[in-house]
């Protein structure tokens, strides 16, 4: 690894440059162009053993929709706080008493098993509105 970390950042997938990158790959067949998936001959790639998701161990962004009333902050971090887990930040933005407002939160790194544990306490609140959506922080 001669370059070490590297971004890449560009429009991403979209109909341009979806398109524009099924061209340049039949452009490339049509002249004869083969390069190895992952630049790696599939011959060359190592098998490597699977674990279970439960043992996972990482960090995770949670967004949940509730009900703003007074102590519903506490709920959830009750849930988290009896799962063990450690919240790295937390943000409610607006105020609609009563009604629906988005809580974002991420965690500091712990267990799935743990996190889904929470997660499944979360969902059975009461002022929980929709299933809590997770997203897993993977670091390198």
């Amino acid at each position: 690894d001669f370059v070490g970390s590297i971004m890449v950042e560009g429009r991403g997938a979209g109909a341009g440059p979806t398109a524009s990158a099924v061209v340049a790959d039949l452009v490339d067949i049509a002249r004869g162009v083969h390069i190895p998936a992952f630049t790696l001959p599939a011959g060359s790639l190592v098998r490597l053993p699977t674990r279970a998701m439960e043992g996972h161990v990482g960090a995770y962004y949670v967004r949940l929709m509730v009900v703003d009333r007074p102590g519903v902050i506490a709920e959830v971090t009750a849930a988290l706080r009896d799962s063990d887990i450690s919240v790295e930040s937390f943000l409610q933005r607006g105020r609609a008493p009563g009604e629906a407002v988005p809580v974002i939160l991420t965690t500091h790194e712990t267990k799935e098993s743990a996190m889904q544990t929470a997660l499944s306490k979360i969902s059975n609140l009461e002022a929980t509105l929709e299933e809590p959506r997770v997203i897993r922080i993977e670091t390198s």
